[in-house]
C-alpha cells in the first residue's frame, strides 16, 4: 500500500512530512478523512472496493500530475469494466471523498487565515481586502481612502444589509449531510487546538469516523420534492445553526473595531446593519404551489421560530442574570415593558392567534 494511505496513527498530527503543508504546522487533513473513510468503505463493502476506490484515486492523482493520457485510458478501463451496483457505490465513494476533501480544505483556508490576522501578515495587497478583518478595514477607510472616523461611524449607522434567502433549486445539498459535514468541520477545528491531549484526539478520531459513516449512509437525493414549508424549514435551519449567534458576535467585532480606531460611541441597538428577507414560500410569481394561504403558513412558521429563539434566549438569561438589585430607573423600565407586553400579548393573522 502506498505510503500516502497507510493508516494513520492514533497521534493524528505526527504525519508523513508530505502530509504537511508549507508552514510545517498546518497538518493537511484531507488525507487523514481519505484514509478515515476507505477503512469504512473496506468495512462496508470489502476489501475488493476499498482497493479499486483507491486504485482509481491514484491514477487520477498522477494523471493530474503529469498528464499522461495512458493514465486516464488504463482510469477509463477500469471504470467501465464495473457491474452496476458497484458502480453506484463507487461514484457515491468518490462523491463524499470530494465532499470530505473540500470540508479539510475550509478548515485549513479559515486556520492560515486567522493566523495571518494575529500576525498581520498578508499575502500580497490584493488580497488584503479580502483576507483583513473589521479592523483593519475600516483602518484602511481612515488612513488610505481619507476618510474620518465620524464619516465611517455615520456611514455604518445608517447603512443596511439586506440578506435574501431564497430555496434555489442547485442547492441539492440535503440538511441532514449538512448537519454532519458541520460536525466533522468542528471534529477537524479543534484538532487544531495547541493544548489537545493524546484522549481528546483519540475521541475525536472516533467521532470523525463516526460522522463519516454517518454521511456516506445517507441519501444524498431527495426522494420527494420539498414543499414551500419545507423549503422555510430548511432556511430558518440557518438561523439556529449558524445567524442567531453569528450576526451579534460580527455586531460586536464592529464596535470593537470602532473603539480601536478612535471612535468610543457604539452603534445605536436599532440600527438595521444587517436584515433578512426570504423568497421562499412569497415567489407567487411563477410557482403554482405558492398560493395566498402557503405564504401565510410560511410568515406564520418564520414568526413562531423567530419567537422560540427568543424565548430560548431569555431563559436563558433568567439564570444568568441572578442579580438580585437594580437601580430605580431599571425597575420602572422594567415595570414599563411588563405593562405593556400585556397589552401586546396577542397578535391576530386572519383566523389565526399567535400567542
Amino acid at each position: 500500500m502506498p505510503e500516502r494511505h497507510q493508516s494513520i496513527d492514533a497521534q493524528l498530527r505526527l504525519l508523513a512530512p508530505g502530509k504537511v503543508s508549507e508552514d510545517d504546522k498546518l497538518v493537511e487533513y484531507d488525507a487523514l478523512l481519505v484514509d478515515r473513510f476507505l477503512d469504512i468503505l473496506q468495512d462496508l463493502h470489502g476489501p475488493h472496493l476499498r482497493e479499486f476506490v483507491q486504485e482509481c484515486y491514484e491514477l487520477s492523482a498522477e494523471y493530474e500530475n503529469d498528464r499522461d493520457e495512458a493514465r486516464l485510458g488504463e482510469l477509463g478501463s477500469k471504470l467501465t469494466s464495473l457491474p452496476p451496483g458497484d458502480s453506484i457505490v463507487v461514484a457515491s465513494s468518490f462523491s463524499h471523498m470530494l465532499n470530505l476533501a473540500n470540508l479539510a480544505e475550509e478548515v485549513q483556508i479559515a486556520h492560515r487565515r486567522r493566523i495571518k490576522l494575529k500576525r498581520g501578515d498578508f499575502a500580497d495587497e490584493a488580497s488584503a481586502p479580502t483576507e483583513s478583518d473589521i479592523e483593519e478595514t475600516l483602518k484602511r477607510l481612515v488612513s488610505q481612502l481619507g476618510k474620518s472616523r465620524e464619516e465611517v461611524f455615520d456611514a455604518l449607522k445608517n447603512q443596511t444589509v439586506d440578506l435574501v434567502f431564497t430555496a434555489h433549486p442547485t442547492q441539492s445539498v440535503r440538511r441532514s449531510l449538512l448537519q454532519k459535514h458541520g460536525r466533522i468541520r468542528n471534529c477537524l477545528r479543534q484538532l487544531y487546538a495547541k493544548d489537545i491531549t493524546a484522549d481528546d484526539k483519540q475521541e475525536l478520531d472516533e467521532a470523525l469516523q463516526r460522522e463519516i459513516q454517518a454521511a456516506f449512509r445517507t441519501d444524498e437525493i431527495r426522494r420527494t420534492p420539498p414543499t414551500p414549508q419545507d423549503e422555510m424549514r430548511a432556511g430558518m435551519s440557518y438561523f439556529h445553526e449558524t445567524i442567531w449567534k453569528g450576526v451579534p458576535k460580527f455586531l460586536r467585532r464592529i464596535d470593537t473595531a470602532l473603539k480601536n480606531i478612535g471612535i468610543n460611541e457604539r452603534l445605536p441597538y436599532n440600527a438595521p446593519l444587517i436584515q433578512f428577507s426570504s423568497w421562499m414560500g412569497g415567489d407567487r410569481d411563477g410557482n403554482p404551489r405558492v398560493t395566498p394561504e402557503v405564504t401565510r403558513d410560511v410568515c406564520l412558521l418564520a414568526r413562531m421560530m423567530a419567537a422560540n429563539l427568543y424565548f430560548s434566549q431569555i431563559e436563558d438569561l433568567m439564570f444568568e442574570l441572578s442579580m438580585w438589585r437594580c437601580s430605580d430607573e431599571l425597575r420602572i423600565r422594567a415595570d414599563e415593558l411588563h405593562r405593556s407586553s400585556r397589552k401586546a400579548a396577542k397578535h391576530y393573522i386572519g383566523n389565526r392567534t399567535v400567542i
